[in-house]
């Protein structure tokens, strides 16, 4: 039997709000679902021997790294990791279903046809576990900041602006951004880093800077390597998972190379500048290769150029960590809890700008006639001829000039849409309407979960958000072997 003031915890307003909304948001996407989505034709029983194909190896690789990669990652917040990962994982599942609603609608709206439904495959599923991505890159600034009403709603509005954001650079612009350097890392990292900077800037009661709930420990960053390792080894998967053919072998290859650059320049950067290596680099600096080879991923780049953006892409990501974000955080009061301007928007500008150079460079030489499966505006005009090569559609004969200019076109865009739409959300979200947290109970779960019962002491400052602590190796990383069979036994509580 609950007592009196356990059922007052449990029906108060905030709770009851949440759940409100969230219901009926589920109700109206049921809605929505009954009068546009269906099953593909190769989804449907009028072809029963429609195999699911390679695409969906893909697509549980992709799903992994959403779910158990971010998930995990998220976790090295000391008093913050049942948070973390469990509303990694109610944030993707509501993304996913929005998703297939907001890109199939551009898709309609693209085709000019609404008499049939959005189909529902495979690639609806990869393509909706981007959006769920890109959500999840802005939940990692405003972790720990945010009651989950609020989190709702930023990524209910985020995701029509991703649709809308792809949208334009996709079918308007016709750039290409394979393994979305731009559409998913860029517009995630800078519709995050704006919405954090329009909830907290001069909001002293909430103000999350110093705060004594916001510390890593041991344990807390060992659970994040989990993250680490299953994002790294999966990254070539996400880069590939929309590509077939050469294209998709050649995402592998390039983002595989790139990434393990990555992580050996941020191994020698970080020793170097630190004097001992830095978990906030080694959790997150290490994909940066994976990020910045997005865009040109199916490109003909070749393994050398590969070799030398993972150097980069590790390099100014790690360099970020130690040196960009503590300089962030004093100037205009930007909060980035786990950094993600250095692992996503650095290192996706990047991938976005060698993109550029390798849609300049592109040639016949490299490519051949079938250039138009990797610049789509630049195959063949005739519509005839690109059928007899298998295009889907046909191009318009676009130089390899253009298709810069486009490819630079369409990360503008996403800066300023990103930031545009992510300011104006953060101002959204400030309202008392959507229960913004204490400054008590932020950076932790006690406040959101029954029986949490974090750590309580300090072990070492949240390096990932730069505080003044950076640097300093005079933090206790050694414990007792009871407090470590403590902190295992709560967080396993339940399993």
């Amino acid at each position: 039997m609950y007592e009196v003031s356990q059922l007052k915890q449990k029906f108060e307003p905030s709770n009851i709000k949440f759940a409100g909304v969230y219901v009926g948001l589920q109700l109206f996407l049921v809605i929505l679902f009954a009068a546009f989505v269906d099953y593909a034709p190769d989804a449907s029983a009028q072809d029963p021997e429609a195999a699911l194909g390679v695409r969906y190896a893909f697509w549980q690789d992709v799903h992994v790294m959403v779910y158990v990669g971010f998930g995990f990652l998220l976790t090295f917040t000391g008093r913050y990791s049942w948070s973390s990962v469990a509303f990694n994982m109610f944030l993707s599942a509501f993304a996913w279903q929005w998703s297939v609603l907001c890109y199939g609608f551009w898709e309609k709206y693209h085709e000019g046809d609404w008499s049939s439904p959005i189909p529902l495959n495979v690639d609806f599923m990869i393509q909706a576990d981007f959006s769920a991505a890109t959500v999840m890159v802005t939940f990692s600034a405003v972790l720990g900041k945010l009651s989950p009403l609020q989190y709702l709603v930023m990524a209910f509005f985020e995701v029509i602006f991703i649709a809308t954001n792809q949208f334009i650079g996709e079918k308007e612009l016709w750039a290409s951004d394979a393994g979305g350097s731009m559409f998913i890392h860029t517009f995630g990292c800078y519709f995050g880093l704006a919405l954090t900077w329009a909830l907290f800037f001069r909001n002293r009661t909430t103000d999350p800077f110093n705060h004594p709930n916001n510390y890593t420990s041991y344990n807390s960053d060992t659970f994040a390597m989990i993250g680490t390792l299953f994002l790294w080894m999966f990254w070539p998967s996400f880069n590939a998972a929309m590509t077939s053919g050469s294209a998709q072998h050649r995402a592998v290859i390039n983002t595989l190379v790139c990434i393990t650059a990555s992580c050996g320049m941020t191994f020698a950067l970080s020793t170097l500048f630190r004097g001992k290596f830095g978990m906030p680099e080694i959790q997150n600096s290490t994909l940066a290769g994976g990020v910045a080879m997005g865009t040109a991923s199916i490109m003909m780049i070749h393994p050398w150029a590969a070799i030398l953006i993972g150097m980069v892409a590790g390099s100014i990501s790690t360099l970020g960590f130690i040196y960009l974000t503590p300089l962030l955080e004093r100037a205009i009061s930007l909060h980035d809890t786990a950094g993600i301007n250095n692992l996503h928007g650095l290192p996706g500008i990047l991938g976005a700008l060698v993109g550029t150079i390798g849609a300049f460079c592109a040639s016949t030489e490299d490519y051949g006639d079938y250039i138009g499966f990797v610049f789509p505006k630049m195959g063949p005009s005739n519509a005839t001829i690109a059928a007899e090569l298998g295009l889907g559609h046909h191009g318009v004969d676009r130089t390899a000039m253009a298709q810069g200019g486009m490819q630079l076109a369409a990360l503008a865009v996403t800066l300023v849409l990103s930031i545009a739409s992510g300011l104006l959300v953060g101002a959204l979200l400030r309202l008392p309407f959507f229960d913004p947290p204490d400054r008590q109970d932020q950076f932790d779960d006690s406040r959101w979960w029954d029986e949490a019962n974090p750590p309580a002491s300090e072990h070492h400052h949240n390096e990932h958000s730069g505080y003044e602590e950076r640097g300093s190796h005079d933090h206790e990383v050694h414990f007792q072997q009871q407090e470590n069979q403590e902190y295992l036994l709560s967080h396993f509580k339940y399993v």
